[in-house]
């Protein structure tokens, strides 16, 4: 039976967005990670300023809020350290988006605190920010049991998320190299001088998030120099099949299926770069975790890429274009 309640912070809406969730378990093995780290700006500055009650208070609500929106993204929490917190994506479930997910997630943990700032401002002197480090690689993983809340997680990965989190400033949120070039064709990012940290040789190279992108590239990461597309031509002569019934006037629905990185986006880039464009229009439209509630998003994203239309676009200049 899962409490109804967080032992952490005791509230009710931890105990509903995260341990009433908590029903499954992994054994020990290696995964591919995004790891978050998020801390509470000059949180001893702010201990000086009030109450110790009202400290609690502050730090109960930021859990419970990041607690829901690490949920919403499918992400785990791994711990709360004082007045950060540590999660992970990628552990128990893998995402093919996952290190996109601890970034969106990140960005709603700064809108939640920095929503809640107001009511402190005048008595701190000061607003509420967070700031957070992210980074994306091995681990090696322990027992997994997030209804006994049972964990043992391991990996440079997760101590170089650490050390990027204790870089940025307050309201920041840096990635590390390996998070950059899986999500540089769905944010804006800052190059920042490469940095040293401790337990890394030569220097790290470091990234601020500036925003998101309007329309994301979800096939972004295969830019550059890429390997001959092997054990697929089955994939892509059914592909080709279905282009000559095109032709012939009969329409076809595809579902490509498959785990994260077996190459689902390299399968499409690659049928899409031998079509004749001067013959075949092609047009898409995407889907992305946070839009499952939207009706017909993809069909949206189509046509607002088709029309050049942008988010924030006044209603007269939607219908001209």
């Amino acid at each position: 039976m899962t409490a109804k309640y967080c032992d952490a912070c005791g509230t009710e809406s931890y105990a509903d967005g995260y341990v009433n969730r908590a029903s499954q378990g992994t054994e020990s093995e290696r995964k591919y990670v995004t790891v978050l780290f998020s801390d509470l700006s000059d949180y001893t500055s702010i201990s000086e300023k009030l109450d110790p009650e009202e400290v609690k208070d502050i730090t109960v609500r930021i859990f419970g809020g990041i607690a829901q929106v690490v949920v919403k993204y499918e992400g785990f929490i791994e711990r709360f350290i004082g007045d950060a917190v540590m999660a992970l994506f990628g552990v128990p479930k893998s995402h093919e988006d996952d290190p996109v997910r601890a970034i969106k997630a990140a960005m709603e943990i700064h809108n939640l605190v920095e929503a809640m700032s107001s009511k402190f401002e005048d008595r701190i002197g000061q607003k509420l920010r967070m700031h957070s480090g992210i980074n994306t690689g091995l681990v090696v993983t322990g027992e997994v049991d997030l209804e006994r809340g049972t964990h043992g997680i391991t990996g440079g990965t997760i101590n170089l998320a650490s050390r990027i989190e204790g870089i940025a400033k307050g309201g920041e949120i840096l990635i590390g190299p390996d998070t950059y070039r899986q999500v540089e064709g769905y944010f804006k990012c800052q190059r920042l001088a490469p940095v040293k940290v401790k337990g890394k040789s030569d220097p790290v190279e470091i990234f601020r998030i500036v925003s998101a992108r309007e329309r994301p590239v979800k096939v972004h990461r295969l830019n550059g120099r890429k390997a001959d597309l092997i054990g697929r031509k089955a994939e892509l002569n059914l592909l080709s099949e279905r282009l000559l019934r095109l032709r012939e006037g009969r329409g076809s629905i595809i579902s490509i299926r498959g785990t994260a990185g077996t190459g689902k986006s390299r399968l499409v880039e690659e049928f899409r770069l031998a079509l004749d464009t001067d013959e075949i229009q092609w047009l898409s439209g995407q889907a992305f975790p946070y839009s499952r509630n939207i009706p017909y998003f993809p069909f949206i994203d189509l046509l607002n890429r088709m029309w050049h239309i942008d988010e924030g676009d006044p209603p007269e200049i939607v219908k001209k274009r």
